[in-house]
């Protein structure tokens, strides 16, 4: 694996993770009965930045060594399901968390005074933060059985 790869990989898991962070941070500020609009914006931001980063990241690294490299290492072992319900899991829902946060982004910079009067909405925004963040910790979770299934003997 190049040093380009590797960092592909290592910036994928790290935007993911401050992905999750951000959203989760978010859930967690639309619970108060105050809201701090402004680290709304800036964490709906940033979860959606990270999430593109590491959609992007994760999608250079799969394209250019996942598929050639580690997926029929990962098929030759006891556990090929690994790969073929896991990864292919794992790639159908990562590829809605990115418009899912810019779903996110563009609530809360458009309406920023109608989450704070509307309890309906800010109890949808809370639905779909959370959604996100537990769709984000499924992939994650999956992403480390797929690399822990590639250090197996076979």
């Amino acid at each position: 694996m190049t040093l380009l790869l590797l960092n592909a990989l290592v910036w994928h898991i790290l935007l993911g993770t401050i992905a999750l962070v951000a959203i989760a941070s978010l859930s967690l500020l639309l619970r108060g009965e105050v809201l701090n609009i402004k680290w709304l914006k800036i964490y709906s931001f940033v979860g959606f930045l990270a999430f593109l980063g590491s959609w992007i990241s994760g999608g250079y690294y799969y394209a250019t060594y996942y598929g050639k490299a580690v997926k029929p290492i990962i098929l030759a072992t006891s556990t090929p399901w690994i790969h073929t319900i896991l990864m292919e899991t794992k790639e159908h829902i990562f590829l809605f968390l990115p418009f899912l946060s810019f779903v996110v982004l563009i609530i809360v910079n458009l309406f920023p005074k109608e989450i704070e009067s509307n309890g309906k909405l800010k109890q949808s925004l809370i639905l779909l933060s959370f959604l996100i963040v537990t769709l984000g910790m499924i992939i994650t979770l999956a992403g480390i059985s797929i690399s822990g299934s590639v250090t197996k003997k076979f």
